[in-house]
């Protein structure tokens, strides 16, 4: 179990435990926004979340009933009582009951601390889904839908984007073809929802441990091999756990040892996931070709931004030919490193060796010592301050309450309030720290979406941000890596994105918007944490609060961070790539040794992994995110865009029109535009390529999104 997280940082350690308490009980309730919620007509909501094996099934049998019942009602509906009301804007109620009772499942899946919950929601999951595909292909329903759209209805806005999502997603299912193809779509379907659903299982239950003594981890802090020690000169690292494999790849000084453990980490899964993985892949191209798709990714994309696999590919290819001289010369700079440490001119750097000279680069040419600037950013500090940026450009209120049903021991919750007029926004919880059986990641769930009620309120959304940031180690609080903090900021992007929507529709609220979009809300916000006066809110010596971070080691660190920007996105690249062309079969026989693939694409756009390993069997972006990997550098295209709005004007990214701007703009828009031009309403231009290669220090290069 993980330390809780700290409401705030103590002056006096031995006074913690007695102002926590004092602070908890200073907690208002989410009951004391009522008043506030009635009178801006919304409503806010913190749903139970089940406690035994009985009500997971529970909700899941409610959830499947419920379904049901509003499948039965748009099928019978008499052919001259057919409406918008009655018929198409049930789907986007269906999702609304699916958040509702569902989403707190997934968060017992993702965050118990009993394994025996965990396995009963992931089996419940798998009963939805394979219900919920047959749902997909009731003909009833179907038929219901068609003698609508055969009347040539008069439909608007925002109804109009619904009805035509609806009309689009029955055509992408196989209606249309005969029912004994549609049977065999239904079929494939149901076993690729269950496929996916145990490779995501595989990943967060199997353990990958790699045991070293400690001559081998010569370079870490002894503070935190103490809380991996298992022996008496052993400590045990998990190739799962970011914080494990990172600390190692980074601080060892043993090549053998970053070796091991990019290997513990580029095997995890592996046996159990490879077949699973090539049988996932083979179904998902026997689909393609089924509903009439050259392949899966030309299937994937056809919703999102890039529309098809050709696009996706040549954005790719050509940002990497752009990046390889840059890529060259950055490993080339590191190698010398190597020569000079190893006195081995031959030395060639490798994939387990990025991280640690990055750092070696970061100490001796820009005298960065990343672990030293932890004591900069104490996980509260760095949380009370993200707030407080995002309540003054956000113009919004963050107030903690107290949390009447916490999961686990840790877990806080707070309130959004538009400060302006005092109106409830939205809930969030925060489980910040690793633990057993945890979701390993950092991830925001959405659990209640934002939705126009029937009665007219506005159902306000709730969510959760499931992190494994450093824990607290003795006397030492959290101490959060730049890297964490940027972490820190992006995922609390999501939140907002979430929080600040006035979406009608679910299905459209929040980051329900395109997979190759939904990154760039959260990365522009990115950017905030290259900004001197942002940090000075928040980041200082937790030792001594006067001692702020300097400005020299800003710049250092922007200057670092060119330094290997090309390392950086090759291997955003090759992951892309290698999500890409599993995915870009025409035949599943052509669908052989997916491991090797991806294994080998990565080389080829990257660097290589150890030899023996399969990193695509942890690859958990491959379910759920499949052909979609890509959308984070295509995404961050567009961050850059937008933040090049703030980086021009007055007051920089503390600019509280610009920050209103992007709520109103963006954040708040979700899918119920084309989120093209959501952002070109932000920019208030078309959009453009050009900040992004800036940034690169590719200003002449001639790539294209």
């Amino acid at each position: 179990m993980p330390s809780g997280v700290p409401l705030f940082r103590p002056i006096l350690f031995l006074l913690a435990a007695f102002t926590t308490l004092s602070h908890a009980a200073e907690l208002k309730k989410l009951a004391d926004f009522e008043e506030a919620a009635k009178e801006h007509n919304v409503t806010l909501v913190l749903p139970e979340y089940p406690e035994s094996p009985e009500e997971i099934k529970a909700a899941v049998d409610k959830v499947i009933s419920e379904f049901s019942a509003i499948g039965d009602r748009i099928a019978s509906l008499p052919s001259g009582e057919l409406t918008f009301e009655n018929v198409i804007a049930p789907f986007d109620e269906l999702y609304n009951i699916y958040e509702h009772r569902l989403s707190p499942v997934a968060i017992v899946q993702n965050t118990s601390t009993t394994a025996e919950l965990r396995t009963v929601a992931t089996e419940e999951f798998k009963r939805f889904q394979e219900f919920g595909i047959s749902f997909d292909y009731r003909e009833d329903i179907y038929n219901a839908i068609k003698a609508y759209a055969d009347t040539d209805p008069t439909v608007e806005g925002v109804d109009k984007r619904i009805f035509d999502n609806v009309l689009r997603d029955y055509r992408r299912k196989g209606f249309g073809l005969s029912p004994a193809k549609r049977a065999e779509a239904e079929r494939v379907q149901k076993e690729i929802t269950r496929l996916a659903t145990e490779f995501s299982q595989n990943i967060r239950e199997t353990e990958t441990l790699e045991r070293f003594n400690k001559a081998e981890l010569e370079g870490i802090p002894d503070e935190f091999l103490a809380t991996l020690k298992t022996g008496e000169d052993e400590y045990s690292f998990s190739g799962k756990i970011a914080a494990h494999f990172v600390k190692v790849l980074t601080l060892a000084k043993n090549e053998e040892s970053r070796k091991r453990m990019i290997h513990a980490r580029s095997r995890h899964a592996m046996e159990a996931n490879l077949p699973v993985l090539t049988k996932v892949i083979q179904l998902r191209t026997d689909l393609a070709n089924l509903l009439g798709y050259a392949n899966w990714s030309d299937y994937k994309t056809e919703t999102r931004m890039a529309k098809n696999e050709k696009t996706v590919r040549t954005f790719l290819q050509d940002l990497s030919s752009g990046l390889q001289p840059k890529f060259e010369q950055e490993l080339e700079e590191l190698r010398k490193l190597k020569v000079a440490e190893t006195s081995d001119s031959d030395a060639r750097i490798n994939s387990w060796d990025i991280s640690y000279y990055e750092n070696k680069l970061l100490k001796e040419k820009y005298e960065i010592d990343l672990e030293g600037l932890r004591v900069y950013f104490p996980y509260q500090a760095c949380l009370d301050g993200m707030f407080e940026v995002y309540e003054t450009i956000f113009g919004i209120t963050i107030t903690e309450i107290e949390n009447e049903n916490p999961w686990a021991k840790g877990v806080t919750v707070y309130v959004v309030t538009d400060t302006a007029s005092g109106k409830p926004l939205g809930v969030f919880y925060l489980d910040m720290f690793p633990r057993l059986g945890k979701y390993t990641h950092f991830a925001q769930f959405g659990i209640i979406p934002g939705k126009l009620l029937k009665d007219g309120t506005y159902q306000r959304p709730t969510v959760a941000l499931i992190c494994n940031f450093p824990k607290p180690i003795g006397d030492k609080p959290s101490l959060l890596s730049f890297d964490n903090v940027e972490t820190l900021f992006h995922e609390f992007g999501h939140c907002m994105h979430s929080i600040l929507t006035e979406a009608e529709y679910s299905t459209m609220a929040g980051t329900y918007v395109p997979r190759d979009f939904v990154e760039a809300p959260s990365q522009v916000l990115e950017y905030w944490i290259r900004d001197k006066q942002v940090l000075d809110l928040f980041a200082a010596d937790y030792r001594d609060s006067s001692k702020k971070l300097p400005q020299e080691v800003l710049d250092n660190m922007e200057a670092a961070d060119l330094a290997t920007i090309a390392i950086k996105y090759r291997g955003q690249i090759g992951y892309g790539m290698t999500d890409l062309l599993l995915h870009s079969f025409s035949h599943r026989i052509q669908v052989q040794n997916v491991g090797r693939i991806g294994n080998d694409v990565l080389a080829q756009y990257f660097l290589a992994r150890p030899e023996g390993s399969a990193y695509v069997a942890g690859f958990g972006h491959l379910m759920g995110y499949d052909s979609g990997y890509y959308g984070y550098a295509w995404s961050d295209v567009i961050a850059a865009d937008m933040a090049s709005v703030f980086e021009d004007a007055e007051g920089k990214f503390m600019n509280k029109e610009l920050g209103m701007r992007l709520r109103e703009e963006v954040f708040s828009q979700g899918d119920q535009r084309d989120v093209t031009d959501s952002v070109e309403a932000f920019l208030g231009r078309p959009r453009s390529m050009e900040p992004f290669l800036k940034m690169l220090g590719l200003e002449n290069n001639n790539t294209e999104s």
